[in-house]
């Protein structure tokens, strides 16, 4: 939800790596289920909606699996969800608030309440109808479970088992949602021995409106949390 900062620091920064001669993580590439499914990245203007959008990408993709199709899930009911559920006025929050907005109001297609240039915190409204809607859509994921791999507690770097985690999870198909000074979708994983961390991940990022990339030494030293949104059936 903050404005993205730097990586070049992290390019030259110690970085844990993997022991000599351990095996090298899967690759992985998501992108095209995305185009598949018909979900290209979004913008999020100059919104600080960065985690919000993230999680909400998190869910359109797990449900698209679910589904064997593509639904654009509203970014904006997501926001009042969250604020709704915690009792915030905010634009833009916190992976764990959106979580809980999800699980108290579920969430609603696109087309219900499309997302806005501004937040108008006296203009928002108590939608009982999106929330009905919102519901049946929280039933409808019943299939689905969200599975923290890393959760906020205030400081920043995965360990290496959770940083195997991410790559595992990717490999088998779900991106991670990855929480720093600015939120991200990772997306897929090329691993690299010279490249900083170890690797590249793929990332969708509503800032940019575009996919792009981190090094894993980011991954590696500067996430805060990380969850999936995966078939509860296939969870670990």
């Amino acid at each position: 939800m903050l404005r993205p900062r730097s990586l070049l620091p992290l390019l030259t920064a110690a970085c844990a790596l993997p022991p000599a001669g351990a095996e090298p993580p899967a690759p992985s590439d998501l992108r095209p289920a995305f185009a598949a499914y018909g979900l290209a990245p979004r913008g999020q203007g100059p919104r600080p909606t960065c985690s919000i959008f993230t999680t909400v990408a998190a869910f359109e993709f797990a449900c698209a699996r679910a589904t064997g199709r593509g639904e654009r899930l509203s970014v904006e009911y997501a926001n009042w969800a969250a604020n709704a559920a915690t009792g915030r006025t905010c634009d833009g929050d916190f992976f764990h608030h959106a979580l809980t907005g999800y699980e108290r109001f579920g969430l609603c297609p696109e087309a219900a309440w499309p997302y806005a240039e501004r937040f108008d915190v006296a203009a928002m409204p108590t939608p009982d109808a999106l929330v009905a809607g919102g519901r049946r859509q929280a039933g409808s994921g019943a299939r689905l479970r969200v599975r923290w791999i890393r959760p906020n507690d205030g400081t920043a770097g995965l360990s290496p088992a959770q940083f195997d985690d991410v790559v595992a999870t990717l490999a088998r198909g779900w991106p991670v949602a990855a929480g720093s000074g600015h939120s991200r979708l990772l997306v897929g994983f090329t691993p690299d021995a010279t490249a900083a961390g170890g690797g590249t991940f793929a990332t969708l990022d509503s800032a940019l409106a575009r996919f792009d990339a981190v090094p894993a030494a980011f991954v590696r030293g500067e996430v805060n949390d990380a969850f999936v949104v995966e078939l509860a059936e296939t969870a670990r």
